[in-house]
């Protein structure tokens, strides 16, 4: 099963709450209020996606968290890549071909390698046109393999 971690989960509902609050920032106390995450990991999640430019941190009494672009600009590509360093979905599936070798035993003989690897360029594609706008207010329909899908 393909699942992304925890971590990530947090980070889309973060992000949303930070989506429907825009332009106001939120503090991290508030964002763990409204969305019922635990303040102690929320708080490195925001750390990371702040670290990536995908939210903007001010501190002060009056200070919070604040989407560094608008949540139609913003991916689910860049959500992943911020938390998890991107996504493959085999060990086949990197630009080095030397480290590909390293890491897998089978490479060098494997009938399903540059197949999968046009799965995960679709993935990756794919990922790249979902924005946290089509998560976070459920409007945007995309055209999914033919067939439109309602995010």
């Amino acid at each position: 099963m393909l699942t992304l971690t925890r971590k990530t989960d947090y980070a889309l509902v973060a992000m949303t709450e930070l989506a429907h609050s825009a332009p106001a920032q939120l503090s991290a106390r508030k964002i763990a209020e409204l969305s019922g995450l635990p303040l102690p990991i929320l708080s490195g999640v925001l750390h990371q996606l702040n670290a990536h430019g995908l939210i903007v941190s001010v501190r002060g009494s009056q200070g919070g968290y604040s989407l560094a672009r608008s949540p139609g600009e913003i991916t689910l590509a860049d959500m992943i890549e911020a938390i998890e360093g991107g996504t493959r979905l085999a060990v086949c599936c990197r630009d080095d071909a030397e480290a590909v070798n390293e890491e897998c035993d089978i490479a060098s003989n494997c009938r399903v390698k540059e197949p999968i690897r046009r799965v995960n360029e679709s993935f990756q594609h794919f990922l790249s046109q979902v924005s946290l706008a089509h998560v976070a207010f459920d409007k945007v329909s995309l055209d999914v393999g033919g067939s439109a899908a309602k995010f």
